[in-house]
């Protein structure tokens, strides 16, 4: 069996779709069919149920992929003690990051990266689900909020503070909570990932379950919806730096800080060699964002007028 046949079926496994599995690995519908029947061939067993509408594996292909992540994992750690030897990282660098950060932090950094390593391509998917690095065949991934228990190794690339905010034309229409409690009185934008708010109060941590007026599904829905005057809303500092140093939006309730921040780090499958084109790249995005980070140092709290009154 060839160790790529293994990467298809682990890919088809993961998707639940052969097409695009196939569509990964440059094969036409037809040719990914007819990779995955001569897989099954080879090792004499049927590896999915198939029917015109789904894909589903079948015991033997459970069986399969419960060890072929193991093996696909130790494999990788030969080739990557294998291209440590190399000084020129090379070959595909497939990262994950959220929506946001991707756009506003690794995206406009890409072509100078590339400069320097011209021989390394690089495969980005942007999305807000938390992906699975290891089965889901990511290099690395960039991480916001507080890291949770895990055997991934990470490296801080700076901090998640957030604040509360919203933009100066919902504060002149509806004027500004000054507590938790002011909230009741005030439209939340809700979004899926954080059905709670927690404040750190004077007298220790403040829980607020958001009666959210809209709601989303994603953290560009709710920063559209802040600067559009919808609502309240809470934003990492990384999100709306610039947005809060030109005005466009404004902080609030700042005696009542956002508790349980984190570091926005770069993740990565564990291992004693650390993959030198993972390794280039976060020390690049560290020398790009700085020592505290731009979005750290870069910005003002904004003060509502009404405050300065």
């Amino acid at each position: 069996m060839r160790l790529e046949d293994l990467r298809f079926f682990t890919r088809v496994a993961a998707l639940g779709n052969l097409s695009a599995a196939g569509r990964e690995f440059g094969l036409s519908p037809s040719a990914a069919s007819s990779r995955l029947t001569s897989l099954e061939r080879e090792l004499a067993v049927q590896l999915f149920a198939r029917t015109t509408r789904s894909l589903v594996l079948t015991e033997a292909g459970q069986v399969l992929l419960d060890h072929a992540g193991i093996a696909l994992a130790q494999m990788d750690a030969a080739f990557e003690q294998l291209e440590a030897v190399n000084a020129a990282p090379s070959g595909v660098l497939r990262i994950s990051s959220n929506m946001f950060f991707g756009r506003k932090h690794v995206l406009p950094h890409l072509g100078e990266f590339r400069e320097f390593y011209p021989d390394l391509r690089i495969a980005i998917d942007c999305t807000d689900r938390i992906v699975d690095i290891i089965g889901e065949g990511y290099d690395m991934a960039i991480r916001g909020a507080p890291m949770p228990d895990s055997s991934l190794m990470a490296r801080r690339l700076g901090s998640d503070q957030r604040v509360l905010c919203a933009s100066p034309a919902y504060i002149e229409r509806k004027g500004q909570p000054r507590s938790p409690s002011d909230l009741i009185n005030h439209d939340c934008i809700g979004v899926e990932a954080m059905p709670i708010w927690y404040f750190d109060g004077p007298d220790g941590e403040i829980v607020h379950r958001v009666a959210y007026s809209i709601h989303g599904d994603s953290g560009d829905f709710s920063y559209d919806a802040t600067l559009h005057g919808l609502g309240l809303s809470v934003k990492s500092i990384s999100h709306v730096w610039e947005e809060l140093r030109d005005g466009r939006l404004v902080s609030v309730m700042n005696d009542y800080p956002i508790a349980r921040t984190g570091d926005i780090c770069a993740v990565y499958p564990p291992g004693k060699y650390t993959s030198p084109k993972v390794s280039a790249f976060i020390d690049f995005l560290q020398s790009k964002y700085g020592r505290p980070p731009y979005w750290d140092t870069d910005y003002r709290i904004s003060v509502p007028v009404s405050d300065l009154d």
